[in-house]
């Protein structure tokens, strides 16, 4: 069951972050955020500077316990779960490279 909530949580970031980086590239600023707009690219690189590495950990993570489980179906979820986090970790670093420096509007 962590497994199935894993490969859902870690699809979720591979489906919403390239959308919610397309908004941030075209000047969109969360309502909630209290600062101006370099102050939320700022906020925004951090959060998927933390995605690549929660996605690397746990894809880490994942590849370990498959290599080490017993039952072949369960490794091959394992191994799957693992690759799917390593594409959340690459799809947050390329949208966290495609983010611009400075506010479009400056």
């Amino acid at each position: 069951m962590i497994e199935l909530i894993s490969i859902l949580c870690s699809l979720a970031i591979c489906i919403v972050t390239p959308i919610e980086t397309n908004k941030v590239r075209g000047g969109w600023v969360s309502k909630k955020f209290a600062g101006d707009r370099e102050r939320f690219l700022a906020a925004y690189r951090k959060q998927l500077n933390m995605l690549v590495s929660v996605g690397v950990v746990f894809g880490a993570l994942n590849l370990l316990l498959a290599l080490i489980e017993a039952n072949p179906v369960e490794r091959a979820v394992k191994f799957v779960a693992a690759a799917i986090w390593f594409v959340a970790a690459g799809v947050s670093h390329v949208s966290r490279r495609g983010l611009p420096e400075s506010s479009p509007n400056a």
